[in-house]
């Protein structure tokens, strides 16, 4: 197939995925859930926004919640890059390309510049934002998981390639490609900025929607506490697909939703990415879309239910394909066993 190749010399220096900004309709409840499930820490709250942060992060926050009357949604995700003259560079970069970039003020970070990607996806760079301790020793304060940063994000694109192509003009390496079982038609692609496989993810689905983000956790047991905390709390239901283990980045993997529906992802620490010489690798979607060592298909809602992104409207691909969801997969076997019997 034809590889995405990356601009090794960028207009700026993005550095990681840094932190998304989600609405609520009920604060206090996304408060407990994000902080008693998943194990994120408040920084800082008044009566219409929290600001959380993982338990090894030092900025004030990876993930901010905003009340909303309306539809949840995501308003924003956002990248860091290294220094704030790299925000400008971006900004010439943008200007000169016909791309709108415009400055914004944001609590708690530095100079941010707010952009849409080539599909429409709602971005926004920061180099800096306050600063805090890090909490990892505070091990009498964790809750649940215990998260100790963000990762990744997954968003749904009508047009992998293109959508993949405007990050890897911004330095974004790919680690790995899904293809179509018996053709060179990606359905999925994986990009990074740090030293692991995944910063942005896009699959191929009617968007751009945003589909999770995805939160690193210590050890598989902190995954298995996330899930006891959500049966005891009253947040069972929220485990939507996991634990398994994906095969690509060889790591465990558990999804769960928010009060609101947003969906997070729980994973450890995947393989260490970070050598000129590392190739991206092109692997055929077994069962549809999935990639997996071991564990059961996703349900449906995990292939249908998105949250939006404010004021972008999705755009449906050509064609979505037909991934073997938990559901199909379970008619499948019934069936073969009535023939068997």
């Amino acid at each position: 197939m034809s590889l995405l190749q990356t601009n090794h010399n960028p207009p700026c220096n993005i550095t990681r995925a840094s932190h998304i900004v989600l609405t609520s309709r009920d604060l206090a409840k996304a408060r407990d859930y994000y902080t008693e499930v998943i194990g994120l820490v408040v920084t800082d709250q008044d009566k219409n926004t929290v600001w959380l942060r993982g338990v090894e992060e030092i900025g004030h926050h990876s993930l901010t919640l905003k009340k909303t009357s309306g539809k949840p949604s995501c308003e924003r995700i956002g990248f860091r890059m290294f220094q704030e003259e790299d925000l400008d560079k971006a900004k010439k970069h943008f200007d000169k390309s016909g791309i709108k970039a415009e400055w914004a003020e944001v609590p708690h970070q530095g100079k941010t510049l707010h952009v849409s990607d080539t599909i429409g996806t709602p971005l926004e760079f920061c180099a800096t934002m306050k600063t805090l301790p890090r909490m990892q020793n505070s091990v009498h304060l964790h809750k649940g998981a215990g998260a100790l940063r963000i990762d990744h994000y997954q968003v749904l694109s009508p047009d992998v390639l293109k959508s993949a192509k405007f990050y890897t003009d911004l330095g974004f390496r790919v680690s790995d490609y899904f293809v179509i079982p018996g053709t060179e038609i990606a359905i999925g692609c994986f990009m990074y900025r740090k030293d692991n496989p995944h910063d942005m993810v896009f699959l191929h689905r009617a968007g751009p929607v945003y589909h999770h983000a995805g939160y690193i956790v210590r050890d598989v047991h902190a995954m298995f506490k996330a899930c006891d905390c959500a049966g005891n709390l009253g947040f069972g239901t929220s485990i939507e697909y996991g634990p398994g283990r994906h095969s690509l980045g060889h790591w465990y993997y558990t999804y769960l939703r928010d009060p609101d529906g947003h969906r997070t992802e729980l994973l450890l620490p995947a393989v260490q990415m970070t050598d000129i010489d590392e190739v991206p690798g092109v692997w055929e979607a077994k069962e549809g879309f999935a990639v997996e060592a071991w564990g059961l298909p996703a349900q449906q809602p995990w292939w249908e239910e998105t949250s939006p992104f404010v004021g972008v409207e999705p755009v449906a691909p050509h064609a979505s394909g037909d991934p073997v969801t938990l559901e199909k997969w379970l008619a499948r076997r019934a069936e073969e066993r009535k023939t068997k019997a």
